[in-house]
């Protein structure tokens, strides 16, 4: 145990010291200062404990990602995505996504010391192939098996997740960061007191580097968004079996923001092609494109008045110029991260955190109140700067009531005694932590990916339509399984419905409550994964 001698049995239990082969008497050295106790192995190193609120707000996510994917058939307008401008309960899932994917990089990366590469570009693989089968080609389609590779669909959720991801990842493995010097494994001089704006400018400071490309990816957008000439364009458009219909957009402009000539639209058709774009953009649910609009009733050009001749042109919400600002949404939550990982105290983090979040949420209003609206299916520069803000509240918020909590009130950390335990406040957050502990598996399975559906629809008696599927939403709620949209024509018309147990207005509200059950089904489903110990991670 010392350095130049060694302690003979049963020497060091009683008098701490050491003796030497050449030496008959018992050393003046001493083992006092490596023992901790007689007999006592040393302590382990303790385990960094987990920041559960990142599981949390990831779970929120995914939660709210299947109840608007449910039930905005239903209730149009209030939790569907916009058609066009301005945003919707809808319209803050992916941003989030995005948002906690660049907060989870630099403690994710932390951990690996060799074979980084590896890991990024097999998880960045992964993204991208999950996606394309699930998304981009409704992998499986009930009544239909493989891949029509003319009409798949490139772009999708989990592709921009990659993308952001693989960019982001690359970075914080091999850009050095700056503490005095530029070095990979720089840290932030924390010993002194420093203030708030003093400490908030080393953290950039210290990824100043990290910056640049995805501002310079965020200045591009505006550019081209801006700058870039969009010409009058034509396409085909199929009326009926027989009948084909050519259109013409009246364009020749640029700066253009609107569905019919934006530069998004104009670049994702050309670098992509219409066919592998998403064949149903939701501004078809504008007036111009849909009698009942906010809802989706298509009308015909033969209509007075007639069908708009952009409604059928296409833009995929997460096409390839909108995901140049992506880059930037993912980066202020990597800002976030950087935070997380340097500053070791809860109030320095808080103190970090909150403001630049309420500053980024006004900015995002201003710019949106300026003239450049907020638009989910362009990722407009409001849009980024007022969702990464929420996303950083809605993170702070989490992080209070799970992580940081010494703050809390008595009333709060007292909690109350039910089904023979001690339960706290922040006990009713847990199914949002196991979700978040899972959050690829739950997407996939749950109806946000709608894959143990689809599934479900391979198994029917007698006849394929008689499925569980089909059980639920045809003879339940009376609900075409392909649209989510009731029998008898136009949304909200619940009155034609005669064949299901709901009938009536009670029906949208019924199908509303089961949704909520099916949410609760995949949180207890993500509890007993986290109950053993099971998580699937890329």
């Amino acid at each position: 145990l010392c350095s130049n001698c060694r302690c003979g049995p049963g020497t060091c239990r009683r008098a701490r010291a050491c003796w030497t082969p050449a030496a008959s008497s018992m050393s003046a050295l001493t083992c006092a200062p490596l023992i901790r106790s007689y007999g006592a192995a040393p302590r382990p190193p303790k385990q960094k404990q987990r920041v559960v609120s990142l599981d949390a707000v990831r779970g929120l996510t995914v939660a709210v990602m299947i109840f608007v994917d449910e039930t905005g058939g239903w209730l149009q307008g209030r939790v569907n995505h916009s058609p066009w401008d301005n945003v919707t309960f809808a319209d803050f899932v992916m941003p989030f996504f995005l948002f906690m994917v660049g907060t989870s990089i630099p403690l994710a990366l932390s951990k690996y010391s060799s074979g980084v590469l590896q890991k990024i570009l097999s998880r960045t693989a992964k993204l991208f192939i999950i996606g394309l089968l699930t998304q981009g080609a409704n992998f499986p389609s009930p009544g239909t098996w493989g891949f029509d590779l003319q009409t798949i669909r490139i772009p999708g959720i989990l592709q921009r997740i990659a993308w952001a991801y693989l960019v982001l990842s690359l970075m914080a493995a091999y850009f050095p960061k700056f503490s005095g010097v530029f070095s990979r494994n720089a840290r932030p001089d924390t010993s002194a007191d420093q203030g708030a704006i003093a400490s908030a400018l080393r953290i950039f400071k210290l990824n100043m580097l990290h910056w640049i490309i995805p501002v310079t990816f965020f200045l591009i957008y505006v550019i081209l968004m801006l700058g870039l000439h969009v010409p009058t364009y034509s396409y085909d458009v199929a009326v009926d079996d027989n009948t084909t219909l050519t259109v013409t957009v009246p364009c020749d402009t640029n700066g253009d923001l609107s569905p019919a000539c934006s530069a998004a639209r104009s670049v994702d058709n050309w670098l992509l092609g219409k066919k592998h774009l998403y064949d149903t953009p939701e501004f078809q649910r504008l007036p111009e494109c849909s009698s009942c609009s906010p809802a989706l009733c298509p009308n015909s050009y033969f209509d007075n008045p007639p069908r708009a001749p952009w409604c059928d042109a296409t833009i995929d919400p997460e096409g390839a110029l909108s995901s140049f600002p992506v880059l930037l949404t993912a980066m202020l939550g990597y800002h976030f991260g950087s935070i997380l990982y340097n500053i070791k105290t809860h109030e320095g983090r808080v103190w970090q955190w909150l403001p630049f979040s309420v500053i980024l949420f006004v900015l995002g209003v201003i710019v949106h109140f300026a003239g450049w609206k907020m638009n989910k299916q362009l990722w407009s520069p409001s849009y980024v700067f007022m969702m990464a803000g929420a996303a950083g509240m809605c993170l702070v918020l989490f992080y209070l009531l799970l992580d940081f909590t010494s703050w809390q009130p008595r009333w709060m950390r007292r909690g109350y005694t039910a089904f023979g335990r001690k339960w706290h406040l922040n006990d009713t957050l847990r199914p949002f932590v196991w979700v978040g502990m899972n959050t690829i598996f739950i997407y996939l399975m749950s109806p946000a990916g709608n894959l143990f559906e689809s599934l479900q629809a391979y198994i029917w008696w007698g006849n394929p339509d008689n499925n569980l599927v089909g059980l639920v939403y045809d003879h339940g709620f009376c609900l075409d399984p392909t649209t989510d949209v009731p029998y008898g024509g136009l949304p909200g018309d619940y009155i034609t419905c005669t064949g299901g147990i709901f009938d009536g207005h009670l029906e949208k509200w019924a199908f509303v409550a089961w949704t909520l059950l099916r949410i609760a089904i995949w949180f207890g489903v993500a509890g007993v994964l986290h109950y053993r110990r099971w998580y699937w991670a890329l």
